[in-house]
């Protein structure tokens, strides 16, 4: 078993997990369900779901991908701990970080269904749509999302994934709450 599989799952699926917090900080303005109801009364998506948010997010999460690649570009993209090179870098950490976001879409999606309002609490969706919709998301990248997610060498990582996820999910809630960024501790 190789244990640099643990932080090398978080290191690849960082701009995942920055680009919801920096939807966050990015957000507000235009809902992207522009106030649009469904037959049940309830919003689309809700309030907390903008296109600034959105394109906020993705685009932190794509620069911070490349930002984590620039010190192997010195080495070679070859190294097991690389993005590959800047291009693809950028293109791949967008591609997670925009299927995070997807992902977070369809969470609240979800909640508004279960007609739970905004910052409620849904055990488990909140801790993973983000994960799935990354994941899904970054098999539109196969030569990159595979071996560092969905290989036979990788499910170690995957399983990090999900394992620290939850931890990792109310850390940084509990941050955004303390900074007054998020409305509730979850």
């Amino acid at each position: 078993m190789d244990l640099a599989a643990i932080p090398q799952a978080l290191w690849f699926f960082l701009p995942a997990y920055v680009a919801n917090p920096m939807a966050v900080v990015f957000g507000g303005g235009t809902p992207i369900d522009f106030g649009r109801t469904l037959r049940d009364g309830e919003r689309l998506f809700g309030d907390g779901k903008t296109w600034r948010g959105l394109v906020g997010g993705t685009l932190m999460g794509a620069l911070l991908g490349l930002l984590l690649t620039l010190p192997f570009l010195a080495f070679g993209p070859t190294s097991s701990w690389s993005f590959g090179d800047a291009g693809t870098a950028f293109a791949a950490s967008a591609v997670l970080a925009f299927g995070a976001l997807l992902g977070d879409l369809g969470g609240a999606f979800l909640k508004r269904r279960m007609h739970k309002p905004r910052g409620a609490k849904a055990p488990g969706l909140d801790q993973y749509d983000f994960v799935v919709g990354g994941l899904l998301l970054s098999l539109a990248v196969p030569a990159w999302s595979v071996p560092r997610f969905f290989s036979e060498d990788a499910l170690l990582r995957l399983v990090a994934i999900i394992v620290i996820t939850p931890a990792l999910h109310r850390a940084v809630n509990l941050l955004g709450y303390r900074i007054g960024k998020k409305h509730e501790p979850w």
